[in-house]
């Protein structure tokens, strides 16, 4: 990970709500800021100021509403987005007017956005941070990537979380469209590789929008719950079931997260953007579930596989 140097800023920071990683991701981000002596705002919803705050006691926050958008991979994700439409167009058009009364409060100097768009102000310098600049869709991609390319040309410069030369992202990081400065950030990760004894055959991540991630975990349980192996998982989604060879993790702090992955021999989750820049910066074994109808998982599913990672369908591809 590369940061620009900045120190002695006053710093708002906000990433999007669509499912964890965008929060996640910002943690190493936060970290590089402190260390330079940077103040740091962060603006977000509850679920995530929750989790920074445990991860940062002392930051300063500000409650903003998140876009809440929901997906259902039974349903066309086209019409879904469709539906929702308006409630994220008022998400975006608000985001400014919280953007001033924040930069008048705590007089900020720099602005980052994961990935929100219209979390920036024409008076101070801000920036977009996201490896979404090209998106690979079955059906109306240029139209879809003209408008978000707008968007994100309205800010002052872009970081682009995507290494150029190990290039994860693909076509996805592809800054040729834009017209504002860019810099490759590289890979971010919050985790550190460590020796120590196994514990769990498998980690489950259950991770993702509203109610995939109920989904998801409900279809893990029915895998497992007959196997002899010893698992933990880790949710956003709550379980009111109990199995012996099971133990469940909520609200997971980085800390423990990495001594989770490392006490395990293998992943199974999701195939997030920000799942696959941990696993690879721990050159971790895993097993990775693109969400149908979340197209980028589908198509990181398709341009990535190693002898460590492996891409199935559906959970009963999965042999435990």
């Amino acid at each position: 990970m590369t940061i620009p140097g900045f120190s002695n800023k006053r710093i708002l920071i906000s990433p999007l709500d669509w499912g964890f990683g965008h929060t996640t991701r910002v943690v190493s981000i936060i970290e590089s800021l402190i260390e330079a002596n940077n103040v740091v705002v962060f603006a977000g919803n509850s679920e995530q100021i929750k989790f920074i705050t445990k991860e940062f006691p002392t930051i300063q926050i500000e409650f903003l509403e998140g876009y809440n958008i929901k997906l259902c991979s039974k349903k066309s994700t086209y019409l879904q987005v469709i539906q929702q439409g308006f409630k994220i167009n008022t998400a975006i058009r608000s985001e400014g007017d919280f953007v001033k009364n924040v930069i008048a409060k705590y007089s900020i100097d720099l602005i980052l956005s994961d990935n929100r768009y219209g979390f920036r102000d024409p008076n101070v310098e801000s920036i977009f941070i996201g490896h979404q600049l090209n998106l690979q869709l079955p059906k109306f991609k240029r139209i879809v990537n003209k408008v978000l390319i707008g968007l994100i040309n309205k800010f002052d410069s872009v970081w682009i979380v995507d290494d150029e030369i190990l290039n994860l992202a693909g076509q996805l990081s592809n800054p040729s469209n834009l017209m504002i400065p860019f810099t490759f950030i590289g890979v971010l990760s919050r985790f550190k590789m460590n020796q120590t004894t196994i514990k769990y055959d498998y980690l489950v991540i259950v991770s993702g929008p509203v109610p995939e991630n109920s989904v998801f975990l409900s279809e893990i349980e029915s895998l497992v719950c007959n196997s002899k192996l010893r698992y933990a998982i880790v949710s956003t989604a709550k379980s009111g079931k109990y199995f012996k060879h099971v133990d469940y993790f909520y609200d997971t702090s980085t800390v423990e997260m990495n001594v989770l992955l490392n006490e395990s021999k293998v992943v199974i989750s999701k195939s997030g953007y920000t799942t696959l820049m941990e696993l690879s910066a721990l050159n971790k074994k895993a097993i990775l579930i693109p969400t149908k109808g979340q197209f980028e998982q589908e198509y990181l599913a398709s341009r990535i596989e190693s002898k460590s990672i492996r891409f199935v369908k559906n959970v009963n591809e999965i042999k435990v």
